[in-house]
């Protein structure tokens, strides 16, 4: 309704509140379409991967499937209408959609989904009398109502070919060969009997080819599943597979498999995807810190029997389920990009695609069911819900256990299914031969039904609010180690750019209800309170939302940094996997994310992407013991082992003077490793605030990490562990950041130049510190109009870059042609003027 002018502009300001009535939801909806089909088919079926929430299907005037039987958001249907279909002509199909009409908590509860705290529920969602102030139930005005997965109609022969899937394992720790077993749905639609043969083909380039087939016959209307397994076709035992590996530990294979149905000659229906091989596996460790002895350590993974540690974000779709195929894209550059590893989705499957993507570009992904809502109110389940949810798991479990990168199921988020709803489901993973990982919560604080805590190895102890860099490295905090389903800072302003473009001028400032109308639900998330006070305190009162903004930058890239780079730093014994909450936000939002919705990359971004570096150097932020010293290590999470690296350490003063310099060398350090290289003293009669310059060089002297950190000399005081509140940021003491205010300013040099390969524009942009100072947190845009915006989706290979005295830093930027032409750079740091020089010209 919003693409045909209903309601316009639907994410500007407080339009989807004021322009939208509330009640959408408590109205039908048709849908209807045209098709010419062609005349030459046996059977035809209509697929509906994805309907909110129930509908009547009508077909030329025939009632298909009534609101009864099509029922649930998650739930795929398949309809034979051949005895309805006009085979050349024209045909009318007509859909009656129902939306979600019950209320959890107030009238009982339907499965489809909510948005939760993502969007903030004193203005989106449910208003009646019932509602509580503090656990509301969010969501748009129509409940997502609608055909939110595209419809197919298949046309075949007698038997179709459905739901193929192909199940890997490896004889671990050999990787020489694999073992597969391939299953199929065969489905005859006739009313008499039918023989055939089922063949299939695996390929790979460079690989030989693999054929199998098997006669069988079906009975009338008779569906089965057909396997093919390696004891009785040897074939399927492969020798020297190339393997799927996660793109941060080596390549992501696929093979491919076709499989048909031939009845006599003619080939009846037939089946085409892609897999990967690969094994993976679940564990535990020994970390029994929480949530208390004796209840089973940290879960972790391995891929094809080596440890995996988990460093990714938690996916949202858009607020309105828009399906953009080339946004999907440009966002999985985005997360290898950063070097993220992974991906959680909490329902919302809306893409394929998305999927399919994480196949190709080897990038693992989390499924499972939505937190808080619906799904976990299992006391309101009527037996409708029951039969709903099994259909609903069915549905989303023979949609994805093809996909390679597919790693872990969850039944559950922050609540722990009952007994008879969690053996369901376990019956139709098993049915449905699941190889993955399954975990029933993905919290520490889940209970059974005896009230006792039970939990599968993954907490979600937050943060939701902003946290020092010390909470990270101190060891003090729970949620700074273990496994972790989501953590992050769900108050995120996002460059002042992309502000301006969801944020009305005359609502930009003060920080307002517009803002928090964008803002998220929880205490202290709805009204951005924690990231004020983060800004306020640290970084020094702000006068305008541009300076708000420029200012956050710079604490979301040193949080999110240190979130990631703890989890590689301090060591694998009781680190298995940190998830950043969240990815990206479903609509222009203040509510967690490492890019904004317009693809702006920030500082929460730029930080991610250091503190994601495979090979870095770290300083801990002098967090442990009595804070006399930090500790530097040398991390790898690279596939192989290091030798003979060396890092050098570097403090510079606020005006840019070096008062420290020391260096480590002969560094090894093995994949998957973290090596304590030097201790930092505390100095003293530094400048307020102060620069630490971590460097690391390869065997030859070539540099390979320049991680730059800003430090106060008034540490971070968080109080004890027990203060320790997700959503509300507690500090005893402040950092004093604000002297950065007061820098001197420096001239920098700027130029640029272009190539242009494959489509793509690469920009090497370089700058030249030619004062005396320090040039702090530069930031480059690429730009199609002098003094425009940026060019997006866009990256760097680093940004908000720190330019040392008489030194010389070089950004290499890369965009597809067709998304604008590189024409511009602008430059705009804490403590220079803008500067905009054309590419190809020196300034």
């Amino acid at each position: 309704m919003e693409e045909d002018g209903v309601y316009p502009n639907l994410y500007n300001g407080m339009n989807l509140l004021k322009t939208v009535p509330l009640d959408l939801y408590l109205q039908d909806w048709w849908y209807r379409t045209t098709f010419v089909v062609p005349a030459d088919q046996q059977v035809y079926q209509l697929d509906f991967p994805g309907i909110n929430y129930r509908a009547e299907i009508w077909l030329n005037g025939n009632l298909i499937a009534d609101s009864h039987q099509v029922v649930g958001m998650y739930v795929a249907h398949r309809f034979d209408v051949t005895r309805w279909i006009k085979p050349g002509a024209s045909n009318v199909l007509a859909v009656k959609v129902t939306p979600e009409r019950l209320v959890q908590d107030v009238n009982g509860v339907e499965l489809g989904d909510s948005w939760f705290d993502w969007i903030n529920w004193k203005y989106l969602g449910y208003k009646g009398a019932l509602k509580s102030g503090a656990h509301g139930v969010s969501f748009v005005s129509d409940r997502n109502a609608g055909i939110w997965k595209p419809v197919y109609l298949r046309m075949s022969g007698a038997v179709t070919v459905s739901d193929t899937t192909v199940n890997t394992e490896l004889p671990l720790p050999q990787l020489t060969s694999a073992r597969l077993t391939i299953y199929a749905e065969l489905h005859n639609l006739t009313d008499h009997p039918v023989s055939g043969v089922l063949r299939g083909t695996i390929s790979r380039s460079g690989k030989p080819s693999i054929q199998i087939e098997q006669q069988l016959s079906l009975a009338s209307d008779e569906a089965r599943e057909i396997s093919f397994d390696p004891q009785k076709y040897s074939q399927l035992v492969v020798q020297h597979p190339d393997l799927w590996w996660p793109y941060t530990m080596g390549k992501p294979n696929l093979y491919t498999l076709d499989l048909e149905f031939l009845e006599g000659q003619q080939v009846s229906d037939m089946s085409h995807i892609r897999f990967g091989i690969r094994t993976i596996t679940q564990h535990r460790d020994h970390d029994e810190q929480f949530p208390k002895v004796g209840t089973g350590g940290s879960f972790y993974l391995q891929v094809n029997g080596r440890d995996f540690l988990a460093r990714g974000a938690d996916y949202s779709p858009d607020l309105l389920y828009r399906y953009d195929a080339g946004r999907d894209e440009a966002i999985m550059r985005y997360v290898k990009d950063m070097g993220l590893n992974m991906l959680r989705w909490e329902s919302k499957i809306a893409s394929d695609h998305m999927v399919e993507l994480a196949d190709e570009q080897g990038v693992p992904v989390m499924f499972g069911w939505m937190c808080c809502n619906q799904w976990e109110k299992w006391n309101q389940w009527s037996a409708e819900d029951y039969r709903v949810a099994d259909a609903s798991l069915r549905s989303q479990i023979l949609m994805l256990r093809p996909h390679a990168s597919v790693f872990i199921w969850a039944n559950g988020s922050d609540g722990l299914p009952p007994p008879p709803v969690r053996s369901a489901y376990h019956k139709i993973l098993t049915d449905l031969h699941w190889q993955n990982a399954i975990v029933d919560t993905v919290s520490s604080y889940a209970r059974n039904d005896k009230g006792e805590r039970e939990w599968s190895g993954i907490h979600m102890e937050g943060p939701y609010s902003w946290r020092p860099p010390t909470y990270w490295f101190s060891g003090r905090y729970a949620a700074a180690r273990g496994a972790c389903a989501e953590q992050g800072d769900n108050e995120h302003i996002p460059p002042y750019e992309s502000l301006k473009r969801f944020i009305p001028a005359d609502k930009l400032w003060p920080i307002n209800e517009t803002w928090y109308f964008h803002a998220g639900s929880n205490p202290g998330n709805s009204t951005l309170s924690n990231i004020q006070k983060v800004i306020d305190r640290r970084y020094g009162p702000s006068s305008s939302a541009e300076e708000f903004a420029r200012k956050a930058q710079l604490a979301h890239y040193e949080d999110t940094r240190a979130q990631f780079e703890d989890f590689a730093a301090n060591g694998w014994a009781n680190h298995k996997m940190t998830l950043y909450w969240m990815l990206n936000t479903p609509w222009p939002s203040f509510f967690g994310h490492l890019f904004d919705y317009y693809l702006k990359p920030g500082g929460a971004y730029y930080g991610a992407k250091k503190g994601l570096r495979p090979l870095s150097v770290v300083f801990d932020s002098y967090a442990i013991g009595d804070h006399s010293q930090a500790k530097i290590t040398v991390v790898n999470q690279t596939p192989v082992q290091h030798n003979g690296l060396r890092a050098r350490v570097r403090i510079y003063d606020l005006d840019g003077n070096v008062r420290y310099d020391r260096s480590a060398a002969d560094i090894v350090v093995a994949s998957g490793g973290a090596v304590h290289v030097l201790n930092l003293p505390r100095l003293k009669d530094l400048t307020p605030v102060y620069f630490v310059r971590c460097q690391l060089f390869d065997n030859s002297g070539k540099p390979l990490v320049n991680n730059v950190y800003w430090q106060s000399t008034k540490d971070d005081d968080l109080g004890p562990p027990s203060n320790d509140n997700a959503f509300d940021l507690k500090q005893a003491s402040w950092a004093d950041m604000t002297a950065l205010n007061t820098m001197r300013s420096v001239p920098l040099e700027l130029s640029a130049s272009e190539t242009v390969a494959g489509g793509e524009s690469h920009v090497t942009i370089r700058l030249r510190n030619t004062g005396r100072g320090v040039a702090f947190f530069e930031r480059a845009e690429i730009t199609s109009n002098r003094g425009g915006d940026e060019i997006l989706p866009i990256q760097y290979d680093d940004n908000y870059v720190t330019v040392f005295p008489g030194e010389a830093v070089e950004i290499h930027g890369t965009l597809r042609q067709m998304d604008g032409r590189a024409t511009w750079i602008k430059l705009a740091g804490y403590n220079t003027p803008e500067e905009i020089v054309s590419i190809g010209r020196t300034k």
